[in-house]
């Protein structure tokens, strides 16, 4: 009888994969209510025959292929009946990785502060399954977390979040606020080469951090996404300290070093911009990330600006293999917006829109610095 029924087990096992490959091939074609059906089939199935390592697989493949907001909101719903079911088991892991399914779908629908607050629970989720193991895992969800909550407006909550991000991912003892600190103290008693050494020692830092990130194990296709988007993100944050260290090299003409450095940047820049596009392409983003990749545009050219050479054509850089509608919500953001005025003068004949331009958390507090610099 026990035979009877592990074969029978084992042909609905294989019923299973073969919903959820004939699934994978509707959603590919756009039949995305089709692909649903069969997915939450599958589903239906592994949580009968008591799989439950087997669901989170199901959810990841589904967000790939959800657009509309009705799309989202029907899998949403569909991941929180699970949830209720498995929760009172004993598998935190994968209730971490249904959690973190949830909170992806909120970030892809641009709901930030549920998407935060669930990034935050994930965090804690994988933390209590082993510390060690998920450090870094942690660490890019309390990343994410923080841009979440960086995208509404809640800056000290963000800043928090990022340096409680950062102090997973670190494993040296460097004091990292320190050193912003005292970088603010260098610039304003315009002691640049005291703070391009401190600007040396925050890059380097980040490089590690890089390599923390890249060493970090991958479990499902939805984790190696956030993965290079946290990638994205720490070479962004890198890139505007980046930023700050080359006008310091000008205020001390020395023009070779702003080149070297500018070249090294945008690099970095054209790097995180590609990695963006691919979740374009995959459809993994949200209004964040096309918000971001307009400000690593910005960044890029800046550093053009800064150097007074053209390696890349930004805009070509950007829009180049995207879909049509994406380009057009790109060409509607502001940062694309002020690259394209940028590119029609230059710098120093668009130095007015630092006045009141949005800038980063990073870059908020050398505003001033950054329009004395562009004047020389």
């Amino acid at each position: 009888m026990y035979d009877s029924f592990d074969e029978d087990d084992q042909a609905e096992l294989i019923r299973a994969q073969d919903l959820m490959a004939k699934g994978e091939i509707q959603g590919k074609e756009g039949n995305i209510r089709g692909s649903i059906h069969l997915y939450v089939k599958a589903l239906e199935i592994f949580l009968n025959t008591g799989r439950y390592l087997r669901i989170s697989e199901v959810f990841n493949k589904l967000i790939s292929f959800v657009t509309s907001e009705s799309q989202i909101l029907l899998i949403m719903e569909q991941i929180r009946n699970t949830i209720s079911e498995i929760e009172y088991l004993d598998i935190p892991e994968e209730l971490a990785k249904l959690k973190q399914a949830l909170a992806d779908l909120h970030y892809k629908n641009s709901d930030f502060l549920s998407a935060g607050n669930l990034f935050i629970e994930v965090a804690e989720l994988f933390s209590e399954v082993d510390p060690e193991e998920y450090r870094q895992a942690s660490g890019m969800f309390l990343l994410r977390a923080g841009e979440c909550f960086e995208k509404i407006g809640r800056i000290e909550r963000a800043e928090r979040l990022i340096l409680d991000a950062i102090q997973k991912f670190d494993t040296t003892i460097f004091d990292y606020q320190g050193h912003i600190k005292e970088l603010h103290d260098f610039i304003q008693k315009k002691k640049y080469q005291p703070a391009i050494d401190h600007l040396r020692e925050v890059a380097l830092f980040f490089r590690n951090l890089e390599k923390e990130l890249e060493d970090t194990p991958e479990y499902s296709e939805s984790f190696r996404n956030l993965k290079n988007n946290v990638n994205a993100r720490l070479l962004h944050m890198l890139s505007e300290y980046n930023l700050i260290k080359t006008m310091c090299y000008r205020h001390l003409k020395d023009e070779d070093k702003v080149r070297e450095q500018a070249d090294k940047s945008i690099k970095d820049l054209a790097y995180a911009i590609e990695i963006i596009k691919d979740e374009f392409k995959d459809h993994y983003y949200s209004s964040a990330d096309l918000h971001r990749i307009t400000f690593d545009l910005f960044l890029l050219q800046l550093f053009q600006e800064f150097a007074d050479y053209q390696v890349e054509d930004p805009l070509d850089l950007v829009m180049r293999g995207l879909p049509t509608n994406i380009k057009e919500i790109i060409r509607k953001l502001s940062f694309y917006e002020e690259t394209v005025k940028i590119l029609e003068l230059d710098l120093k004949g668009r130095v007015d829109i630092f006045d009141d331009l949005p800038l980063s958390q990073i870059l908020e507090p050398f505003r001033s610095f950054i329009i004395k610099s562009i004047k020389i």
